[in-house]
């Protein structure tokens, strides 16, 4: 009985602490003592440190906007590179196997990102 009491113990004591720890953090978060960091609070920053002007303050978030824009095409670039390379070196792969180690090749291992068993074999599931 006692073991019990103990781990009853534990259990309200970690519940009380996480549930505390959301509480302040909810309270730091309205009242501005923690940030989620981003661009607005980069942009903050710098016309809280450098005084903006409106026209300043335009330009900047122009530029952080436009090079968001080109980020997330940088991003989506990559991903498609690095798809179609996963695609030709599994082509290339199969290139090399006679037709009895290709069906195997194609019933075990499948076309990478597809719906086809043995995908583990190629990494990440993007």
């Amino acid at each position: 009985m006692g073991n019990s009491l103990k781990w009853t113990g534990i259990v309200l004591a970690v519940a009380a602490g996480v549930l505390i720890g959301f509480a302040l953090t909810t309270v730091a978060y309205r009242h501005r003592l923690l940030r989620v960091p981003g661009p607005h609070h980069f942009i903050e920053r710098l016309d809280q440190d450098l005084k903006l002007t409106p026209d300043q303050m335009h330009k900047i978030e122009t530029l952080i906007r436009d090079t968001h824009i080109k980020m997330d095409q940088l991003h989506e670039d990559f991903r498609r590179q690095h798809q179609q390379l996963i695609f030709q070196t599994h082509d290339q792969i199969r290139a090399l196997l006679t037709p009895e180690q290709q069906g195997k090749f194609d019933r075990d291992f499948g076309r990478p990102g597809g719906r086809d068993r043995g995908r583990e074999h190629y990494g990440r599931d993007d």
